[in-house]
């Protein structure tokens, strides 16, 4: 099947982020949800918690479909209750009876587990939903099943409600006109949203726009995710929309289902704060963005590149210096899961240097402590939540720069996979490297007439490249296995070529200057002239990189030139 057959006879699959492409949002005439909502509300004392409830009593979603979970947080001081306007399918939990943990991410984890909706919905408790708030949120999945839904709200300062008024207006339809959405704080999101066509050409990578005040997902894609992150207590948001990326979701702005926020947000009055305290524990759980990563050589707790390879008693004799030489790419972002058959090795008696597996048990030893290389017995299915995975034949070699080279040819495009011609290698044994995202999202579609390949270039670009790309060599050919494996800068070879010419031209000015017996003033611009004015832009350049040979260059000529 061409790729052309692929456009006409394939499922509605989202490319990209692209969701106008398969579905604008206008609905069927006479179109019915048939999918069911758990609306998840963590709530600490809340003092709005009445009138976010009011509203969801008044929603225009089936009833038999819609389910209302509260969670209380407050460990049991202030408890929060249901009021009289409340959804007819609403319950509570209190937190501090089902367990100790504590703050938003926990409660809406026991909120989650608690229910069995088909979309999620989770909802801060400062919230007054407008009529088909709900509707409008869920729409969306049953169109796509991937969807990931942020709402619009309007952050209103001061109100004179009661619960009794909120579910009339909120009924009838007249709470939009309480207040001029146009005069109330833009939130920053909206901005987003306008540079990237409300959020089709982000390719998921404004993850952080699906915030927990008014956001919802298909429970399909959640499930692919470790859920909610326990052990953070502010962010926590923003690490469930990374996973949720990363698990293939389509983020979609549904600016027909609106709300009022009542209150200032958090961010107005703390922005830097909150970013300050964040960023930490975004960089270890987030690789994408970069920006937050501002430590190489660093073991972070979600890798940007997980490489996989597979070793046997046959090819081991070229896992170490493999693996070797992943470890010390100049790309040190990453993980390498080693896959064998590690079960079999065992603590008993045994012939050592006769074993036909002793050569796997030296691989082990070799990489024991290093906590980059994973022992395992089967290939992972996925690397989640991992952006990147490179699978790899054990008998490939990799050049320091490769793995980051395979990055920047995937990231930059944002393709779904590149498939390097590997030398020494057939091309079902080649080096891959895959989007992890883009790999969720296609895993729903692969039949027996569509292979995890085509599905992942209708989504996003499946690639064939030359080895040179990547700069890959067959291990088995190479003649330096037991030399030292050290991570060297890319820019040494072009900097050593360059010192190399720069000595040539300069023996040459020597002599010219010898000849002429010029001053030593006179002398130095001479030089500077034959090196074309490389010679001082080159010595402040590659010293550092080179050790200061430059530099050391450049006083040698000086001294022979003033004898």
């Amino acid at each position: 099947m061409t790729s052309a057959d692929l456009r006409t006879d394939a499922p509605a699959i989202v490319t990209r982020n692209r969701w106008r492409d398969t579905f604008d949002g206008t609905l069927p005439e006479g179109w019915e949800p048939t999918m069911s909502v758990s609306v998840i509300i963590p709530a600490f004392k809340s003092k709005t918690l009445e009138f976010t409830l009011a509203s969801l009593a008044a929603q225009d979603y089936p009833e038999h479909l819609l389910e209302v979970v509260v969670l209380d947080d407050g460990g049991g001081e202030e408890p929060v209750e249901i009021g009289e306007y409340a959804h007819p399918n609403t319950r509570l939990i209190r937190v501090h009876e089902v367990n100790d943990g504590w703050g938003r991410s926990n409660a809406t984890d026991i909120g989650i587990k608690a229910t069995t909706g088909d979309i999620i919905y989770w909802v801060d408790s400062d919230m007054i939903l407008f009529r088909d708030n709900v509707r409008q949120h869920a729409k969306w999945a049953h169109f796509i099943p991937e969807a990931a839904t942020i709402g619009d709200k309007g952050f209103i300062e001061e109100w004179d409600y009661t619960p009794e008024e909120v579910y009339r207006k909120v009924l009838d339809g007249t709470i939009a006109d309480d207040y001029d959405r146009s005069t109330l704080h833009e939130h920053w999101s909206e901005e987003i949203y306008r540079k990237t066509d409300d959020l089709n050409d982000s390719h998921g990578r404004n993850y952080s726009t699906h915030m927990g005040a008014c956001a919802s997902v298909t429970r399909e894609v959640y499930d692919r995710t470790f859920g909610q992150d326990t052990r953070l207590h502010l962010g926590e948001d923003t690490e469930i929309a990374y996973q949720l990326w990363q698990a293939g979701a389509v983020f979609i702005p549904a600016h027909d289902a609106l709300s009022w926020h009542m209150g200032r947000g958090t961010v107005q009055d703390h922005a830097a704060k909150v970013s300050w305290h964040n960023d930490v524990h975004f960089a270890q759980r987030m690789p994408i963005p970069r920006y937050r990563r501002r430590a190489e050589s660093r073991v972070w707790e979600v890798p940007l590149v997980t490489v996989v390879t597979e070793v046997t008693a046959e090819t081991a004799a070229w896992a170490r210096p493999a693996v070797d030489r992943i470890l010390n790419n100049t790309q040190t972002d990453l993980r390498v899961v080693l896959v064998g058959p590690w079960s079999e090795l065992h603590e008993g008696r045994r012939r050592m240097l006769a074993d036909p597996m002793n050569e796997l048990y030296l691989v082990r030893e070799w990489f024991r402590t290093d906590p980059r290389v994973e022992f395992a017995t089967e290939a992972p299915e996925t690397v989640f939540p991992s952006p990147f995975r490179v699978d790899m034949p054990i008998t490939a070699g990799l050049s320091p720069e490769s793995i980051h080279e395979m990055y920047r040819l995937i990231d930059q495009p944002w393709l779904g996979a590149i498939r390097f011609f590997t030398p020494g290698h057939d091309n079902d044994d080649a080096v891959t490297i895959w989007n992890s995202a883009v790999v969720a999202r296609a895993r729903r579609y692969v039949t027996d007439e569509l292979a995890l390949e085509d599905v992942v270039d209708r989504i996003a670009g499946f690639e064939w490249a030359s080895s040179e790309r990547a700069h890959l060599f067959d291990l088995r050919e190479a003649e330096d296995l037991e030399a030292k494996v050290v991570r060297e800068d890319p820019r040494v070879p072009r900097l050593e070529k360059d010192l190399w010419r720069m000595r040539k031209r300069a023996e040459a000015a020597e002599q010219q200057l010898r000849e002429q017996g010029s001053l030593p003033r006179q002398a130095a611009r001479s030089l500077n002239r034959a090196t074309g004015g490389r010679a001082g832009r080159a010595a402040r350049g590659t010293n550092r990189v080179l050790g200061g040979a430059p530099a050391r260059l450049l006083r040698r000529l000086r001294r022979l030139v003033t004898r």
